[in-house]
């Protein structure tokens, strides 16, 4: 499954999401009340409850109306809303809701943005800003969408409405905590673009507008402080470990790579919310990798080193970092508990799997609707 076509967007946007940004890979939904799953052979989104223990139940009604294979999905707080937008890949839209007081998802007027014409390959991932003003998704071509977030919640194209990478598939977005920067992931070509964030929200590119990686980068994160950034390789069983600078770039931390068995396939990376600890899903071996964060940067394997999963494909943590949940790019998603030494363990320990769609992409979690 190292193809692009494997990839099937395996989402979670992060991993977990942020209260405003559904993009940047560390838990940042405190006490999460409601997880939204995208199922793409359905075209819905699954809903649930998230119980004190961690555990999910399922919402009513259990899913909401999507477009043709839902994959990823962001959200935003504004004016006191929360609202979500998910990733239509199959024809190129993105539906948008608000979230209701007992989590269900409601759309918006209108229910979806057409990005049909804008698009360069069918859309991929999605973010926003930490400030809940922009938007931005990656299509698995050239392009890097560009949106606002209107007042009402409904999105509309910036100007212009894309940037052209001179790569090949853009893949994961990740706005750093600032705002100021965006990150991309190349599958393909094997780099990160970085751009810098204008206060109009249009993107430029930075010098140098790129960084090399591994082979085909997939989702990458961003510790919570900003000062750190990590890109699995899909196809050579590392992960590069990046300092961020003042302007925004990234620089090879030394080492420059964390490697693991090299017949992994790495998916993602999630951090934290105190960025001590990551995780990492492999797709070939079907594991979740435990990693501790050392204070300079680097990474180095926990003990145990790894937990199984029967299939790993993306994955997220709640905003305190007590639970995980992985999904299998199936029909099941399963459910963790982590200590406070970044071990996981299955939640509850019998079965610890729950029903969550067909063909599951990106798992969000939310702290609670308005």
């Amino acid at each position: 499954m190292n193809g692009i076509g494997s990839m099937r967007l395996l989402e979670i946007a992060l991993g977990a999401a942020l209260i405003a940004n559904g993009g940047i890979a560390y838990a940042g939904a405190p006490k999460a009340k409601f997880a939204y799953v995208a199922s793409c052979s359905d075209d819905t989104v699954v809903q649930f409850k998230v119980k004190r223990n961690g555990l999910l139940k399922q919402n009513s009604p259990a899913t909401a109306d999507a477009g043709a294979c839902p994959e990823a999905l962001a959200t935003v707080t504004l004016n006191g809303k929360q609202f979500v937008y998910v990733n239509n890949t199959n024809d190129g839209t993105v539906s948008q809701y608000q979230i209701a007081a007992n989590g269900t998802l409601t759309p918006l007027t209108p229910a979806t943005v057409d990005l049909s014409g804008v698009d360069g390959g069918g859309l991929a991932f999605i973010t926003a800003n930490p400030q809940g003003s922009f938007v931005y998704a990656t299509d698995f071509g050239p392009t890097v969408v560009q949106l606002k977030v209107n007042a009402d919640g409904t999105l509309s194209t910036n100007t212009p409405a894309s940037v052209t990478a001179s790569g090949a598939s853009t893949v994961f977005p990740l706005v750093d905590p600032s705002g100021k920067f965006l990150y991309v992931s190349e599958f393909g070509n094997n780099t990160v673009l970085q751009y810098k964030i204008g206060a109009d929200g249009k993107l430029t590119a930075n010098t140098p507008p790129s960084i090399d990686t591994g082979g085909n980068p997939r989702n990458l994160a961003i510790t919570p402080s900003g000062a750190f950034v990590y890109v699995p390789n899909l196809n050579d069983g590392t992960i590069s470990q990046y300092k961020t600078n003042s302007d925004g770039t990234l620089t090879a931390n030394s080492p420059p790579t964390f490697n693991l068995p090299s017949d992994a396939g790495v998916t993602q990376v999630v951090v934290n919310n105190k960025g001590t600890f990551a995780f990492v899903p492999d797709e070939n071996l079907n594991v979740v990798y435990q990693l501790k964060i050392n204070s300079d940067g680097t990474l180095a394997m926990n003990s145990p080193g790894s937990v199984p999963v029967a299939f790993a494909d993306l994955m997220t943590l709640d905003g305190g970092g007590k639970f995980a949940y992985v999904d299998d790019a199936g029909s099941l998603l399963f459910q963790f508990k982590v200590n406070p030494k970044g071990k996981m363990k299955p939640n509850p320990n019998s079965s610890n799997s729950i029903n969550a769609g067909s063909f599951n992409g990106q798992i969000l979690l939310v702290p609670g609707g308005r």
